[in-house]
């Protein structure tokens, strides 16, 4: 991915007279307005990402444990029906 070039390195690369940058004051300073918005929009957005990442990390974390505590669970009913289940039916002889 080719580097971001500010509007300062377009004007340092254009090389433009003091007589150009006056008439293009109005545009570079719009230009320059943008690039600080879009520095804080790209910081607020890694640091939202990176906060996404950690919560579903944690959600992550939450659904194994549940799912170790269900089948835990599970373990433990299918122990309990086990041993209070009816015997089967015996034949009594009298």
């Amino acid at each position: 991915m080719k580097p971001v070039k500010t509007i300062d390195d377009l004007i340092r690369e254009k090389d433009l007279t003091a007589e150009e940058l006056e008439r293009h004051r109005e545009l570079i300073e719009e230009c320059r307005a943008r690039e600080a918005q879009l520095k804080e929009y790209s910081r607020a957005t890694r640091a939202s990402m990176q906060k996404m990442t950690e919560e579903l990390d944690k959600l992550s974390r939450t659904a194994e444990e549940l799912w170790q505590e269900a089948q835990r669970l599970s373990r433990q009913v299918h122990g309990i029906y086990l041993h209070v289940a009816p015997a089967p039916a015996r034949k009594v002889y009298h």
